[in-house]
């Protein structure tokens, strides 16, 4: 059991960690080149909006190639007292958005062969869940913190040159990667651990139970069973019933969005070890409390009102 854990930590630590340097290398050489001010306009409605500092817009740009490099930017800023928690807190939940976008280059080629027209229009529901719950953060930014008069300072400061920069920008990345490594290793072992011993799997176990209680056809349970094991099982699924008639693309699409709320609480298994490595396990929890139960709230109305409605 934990020789396979520590196999399981590995082979995810050696996929996001090397995204992890890159990214926050890349944000120190974008301060040290003074670059930021020069794309921070791109997202400076949103900041300003929010009242958060433009170094925060660069790293919502930024989740949109690496989720892991801009919250490990952001982690880095508040190391540095440049944000404080509830500044880190909003534009973590915020990078949350990029990362659905980021989504459809592995859901499209699945959804769309299998389902269709359903298939995408089950994407649109998750992407405005996405883009609700990121308008709902801007706005709770712009009434819970003080308004910023940085964001309007343009300083035209001169810059090393790029060999010097990037020199630097890999010196004070040591820094932060020693704080986020110390804490990430062990955690997403522990996390792996608990995988191995069944502790998900029981939570998973107990919700599909109460799945036959659920607002859905009964020919539609076998796709929530599904979802907490295997997405593509559950989309294969879902594609069969609907190709033989059996659901309507309604149907498909509220036993899905169901599914998904149901079989979040598997979530936990990457969701865990990635913000508490990042965050630590403090602000990591609390992080991805916040996050998730926003996500899940929106996702519910969403669904109801489907129901309701359509």
């Amino acid at each position: 059991m934990l020789t396979n854990a520590f196999a399981n930590s590995i082979d995810y630590l050696t996929y996001i960690v090397p995204y992890m340097i890159v990214g926050i290398v890349l944000a120190e050489l974008l301060v040290e080149l003074g670059w930021i001010k020069k794309i921070g306009f791109l997202v400076l409605p949103l900041t300003n909006f929010a009242n958060l500092r433009k170094e925060c817009g660069v790293c919502f740009l930024t989740a949109f190639a690496s989720p892991a490099a801009a919250n490990a930017s952001l982690k880095h800023l508040y190391d540095e007292k440049l944000i404080d928690e509830k500044e880190l807190i909003i534009s973590s939940i915020l990078n949350s958005f990029p990362s659905i976008i980021m989504h459809w280059r592995t859901l499209l080629p699945v959804l769309v062969p299998l389902l269709g027209v359903t298939g995408l229009i089950y994407i649109g529901l998750l992407t405005l869940v996405g883009f609700i719950k990121t308008t709902i953060v801007l706005f709770v930014g712009h009434f819970m913190l003080d308004e910023r008069s940085d964001n309007a300072n343009i300083e035209h400061a001169s810059h090393p040159p790029f060999p010097d920069a990037l020199r630097s920008s890999i010196t004070r990345s040591k820094k932060t990667l020693g704080r986020i490594l110390v804490v990430m290793i062990p955690t997403t072992i522990i996390v792996f651990v608990l995988i191995d011993l069944g502790l998900f799997d029981a939570l998973a176990v107990y919700l599909q139970a109460i799945s036959e209680y659920l607002p859905v056809p009964a020919s539609g349970l076998p796709i929530i069973a599904a979802q907490f094991a295997s997405k593509i099982a559950a989309y294969t699924i879902a594609g069969n019933l609907l190709t033989g008639g059996i659901l309507s693309s309604r149907d498909i699409v509220i036993t899905l969005l169901v599914g998904k709320i149901l079989s979040s609480i598997t979530a936990i298994r990457i969701l865990a070890p990635y913000y508490f490595g990042i965050f630590g396990p403090r602000l990591g929890i609390k992080i991805m409390l916040l996050s998730s139960l926003l996500r899940e709230g929106v996702l519910i109305v969403i669904t109801l009102l489907i129901i309701l409605f359509c």
